[in-house]
C-alpha cells in the first residue's frame, strides 16, 4: 500500500459535508452531501445537494423537506381538509408560514378557490426557494400573494378588520418545547392556545390545519397540540390524520377542526395531478395506530 495518496476530486459546487440532525438522545439522522447555499439570520439555512434525496432544506438545522418527496406533505396537508369540503364552499385560504410554496401550489389547483395569501416572517426563504427547488413554485396566478409578515401579527390584524376565511393552513416548522423555555424557532406562538382562539374568530366555520410533527419520536408535540385543539375548538370538532414521509423518518401528524360534516369521506371528485394524494388515502390517513390514540385521549 502507499503511503501518500492524490487529493480527491472536485465533485461539484459548494461544500461537502456530513451533517447530524439531532432526532432523540444519542439518535441522529445523518446526511452526506454538498451544501451549495447557506445563511444566517432570523433562521439558519441551508441547501444541501444529496444524491439519493435530491435538494434538501435546513432550517435551524432540522430537515424540513426533500426534492424527492416533499409532495407527499404538502399533498396531505392541503387535499385531505380541501377534499373533505364540496366545491365552492372554499374561496379564502391563509396559509401561515408556507414560504416554500408547496402548500399553494396544491392549492391552486382548485379553481374554485378565489384568493390565496401566504403569510411568512422569513423572507429568505421564499428567495432560496425560487433559486434552489424550482419545482416548488406555482405558475403565475393572481389569486395568490405573498406577505412577508408575522402570521400571528397578521390574525391579529385581520380579527380586529372581521376578516373571514374558509381555511387555515398552519405550515410550519415545529415548536419549541424546551426545559429551559428559551425560544429558538419563530413558530413557536402558533401553537399557542391564544393564536387558535384568534383562528376561531378568523375562521368561524372553517377548516383549520397544523402539522404536529412526528409522534414516534415527539410525542410531546402531538400531544400538545391536540390539546390546544380540543381547549379551543371542542372534542367533536378535532380530527388527527397522518401521512407517512420518508425523509421524517416515518409518520407524521396533522391536526384538523372541521365543524357539522366528518372530513373522513372526501366530498369532492379527485384531482388527476397528484402523486400521493386519492380518495383511498383520504380515507385511510384517519386510520390511526393505538399508540398514537393512548396519546390523545
Amino acid at each position: 500500500m502507499a503511503i501518500m495518496a492524490n487529493s480527491l476530486p472536485t465533485e461539484g459546487k459548494g461544500i461537502r459535508l456530513i451533517l447530524g440532525e439531532p432526532v432523540q438522545k444519542d439518535f441522529f439522522y445523518v446526511y452526506h452531501g454538498n451544501i451549495i447555499h447557506s445563511e444566517g439570520g432570523a433562521q439558519t439555512l441551508y441547501v444541501m445537494e444529496h444524491p439519493f434525496w435530491g435538494r434538501i432544506l435546513f432550517l435551524n438545522g432540522t430537515l424540513q423537506f426533500t426534492t424527492r418527496d416533499e409532495f407527499i406533505y404538502h399533498e396531505a396537508l392541503v387535499h385531505i381538509p380541501v377534499q373533505a369540503r364540496e366545491e365552492g364552499k372554499i374561496k379564502r385560504v391563509l396559509i401561515c408560514g408556507g414560504g416554500d410554496f408547496g402548500a399553494a401550489r396544491e392549492l391552486l389547483k382548485y379553481p374554485d378557490i378565489e384568493e390565496i395569501i401566504i403569510a411568512d416572517i422569513d423572507p429568505h426563504v421564499p428567495e432560496i426557494v425560487k433559486e434552489y427547488f424550482p419545482e416548488l413554485m406555482p405558475g403565475e396566478d393572481p389569486r395568490l400573494k405573498l406577505l412577508i409578515t408575522d402570521a400571528y401579527k397578521l390574525v391579529e390584524d385581520y380579527v380586529k378588520e372581521k376578516k373571514h376565511f374558509d381555511l387555515v393552513i398552519i405550515d410550519s416548522t415545529d415548536p419549541d418545547i424546551s426545559p429551559e423555555g428559551k425560544t429558538i424557532e419563530l413558530s413557536h406562538s402558533l401553537f399557542s392556545q391564544e393564536f387558535h382562539e384568534l383562528l376561531k374568530a378568523l375562521a368561524p366555520e372553517g377548516l383549520i390545519v397544523q402539522q404536529a410533527a412526528t409522534p414516534f419520536t415527539m410525542k410531546n408535540v402531538l400531544a400538545w397540540t391536540y390539546e390546544t385543539f380540543v381547549k379551543v375548538y371542542g372534542q367533536d370538532e378535532v380530527y388527527c390524520y397522518r401521512a407517512d414521509i420518508p425523509s421524517f423518518g416515518g409518520d407524521n401528524a396533522y391536526i384538523l377542526r372541521a365543524q357539522g360534516e366528518t372530513p373522513i369521506e372526501p366530498r369532492r371528485p379527485a384531482l388527476e395531478d397528484t402523486k400521493y394524494y386519492t380518495h383511498e388515502v383520504h380515507r385511510a390517513s384517519f386510520s390511526i395506530p393505538k399508540f398514537w390514540q393512548e396519546v390523545l385521549k
